[in-house]
């Protein structure tokens, strides 16, 4: 049996990883705000609540049964977008909220994961969904927020990376960059004006030429990347990007 933890299950990717990944032979336990349709063992969880969160995912991490586990894979999915403006109108309650839902939560997540599973002699693997804004050449005007918390994610991942290449029992980090997907998120995107988001031309375009994938169509590829554990490169970010 394989045991699958996914943090922000009720839409998205999220929501399609967890209807591709439920089977019999796997434990699926969700994390988020709500739980829509997921099947498996949830837990209501706000990330924009660190202290909370991390109560809650201490307390369904010790519940949580691994002896069975020929394997264990945290996907961290759940994130915020926040509120696309330049720097002089952002909003401080906005900017807390999307730092403490994006990076603070990942940080969260990854600490409360390895205390559980760390001595685990099987394949682990923990995935970050991150996102191409976390490039350096992939900066955008009005994602100040999104870009920054993004980029963080991706630095957190490599760090622990490095500490768990000396580690005991490591579990396996890494960054998965899906690209653009038909989401809730990439409608709000479109929906902007270019008075505040510069470069939403470039988001209706994707769309118009019909270069953006279903959220079932990354989720496929991330679950062949869980298919095969062992072979993941640790510290690494993966694209599914089509740039």
């Amino acid at each position: 049996m394989r045991t699958i933890l996914i943090t922000g299950v009720s839409r998205g990717l999220g929501q399609s990883l967890s209807k591709l990944l439920a089977s019999e032979d796997t434990q699926l336990i969700g994390f988020g705000r709500t739980q829509g349709d997921f099947s498996g063992t949830f837990h209501t969880c706000d990330f924009t609540k660190p202290q909370l969160a991390a109560s809650i995912f201490d307390d369904a991490l010790a519940e949580t049964q691994f002896d069975e586990s020929e394997s264990i894979t945290f996907i961290a999915n759940a994130g915020r977008l926040g509120q696309l403006n330049f720097a002089q109108n952002l909003d401080v309650y906005d900017t807390e909220q999307t730092i403490a839902a994006n990076l603070t939560g990942s940080a969260i997540a990854a600490s409360a994961f390895l205390k559980r599973v760390q001595d685990i002699p099987v394949p682990k693997t923990f995935i970050q969904i991150s996102s191409g804004a976390a490039l350096p050449e992939r900066a955008k005007a009005s994602w100040s927020l999104y870009c920054a918390s993004k980029a963080g994610q991706e630095q957190l991942v490599r760090s622990i990376a490095l500490e768990q290449s000396i580690t005991p029992h490591p579990t396996t980090f890494i960054n998965v960059d899906p690209g653009v997907m038909e989401t809730a998120m990439q409608e709000h995107i479109r929906s902007l004006s270019p008075d505040v988001f510069p470069d939403v031309e470039r988001f209706i375009n994707l769309k118009k030429e019909g270069r953006i994938p279903s959220p079932d169509t990354i989720a496929e590829k991330i679950a062949n990347l869980i298919a095969n554990p062992t072979e993941l490169e640790n510290g690494k970010t993966y694209s599914f990007a089509n740039r």
